[in-house]
């Protein structure tokens, strides 16, 4: 299954999403759980629910950039 193309502006909030919770998060402290921090700095300033949240951590901006562009021919293209 092909991967699906995602928007400029999509990769964007998605690399100011890891960077929020970069700052904040911390492993083994409850009050500094992926949760906490989605609920205290996530929600209110981007309006995601946690779900969307955590697919957009899990999201690689790079892998969408290096992928091959579609080499098929195409009706305008010269013999």
């Amino acid at each position: 299954m092909a991967k699906k193309k995602r928007h400029k502006s999509t990769l964007a909030r998605a690399e100011k999403i890891k960077a929020l919770t970069a700052l904040h998060y911390e492993a083994g402290n409850q009050a500094k759980c992926y949760k906490a921090v989605w609920r205290r700095w996530i929600e209110p300033e981007f309006g995601i629910c946690y779900r969307t949240y955590l697919n957009m951590l899990g999201l690689d901006p790079e892998a969408d950039q290096e992928r091959p562009q579609d080499t098929s021919p195409s009706l305008f293209d010269e013999l």
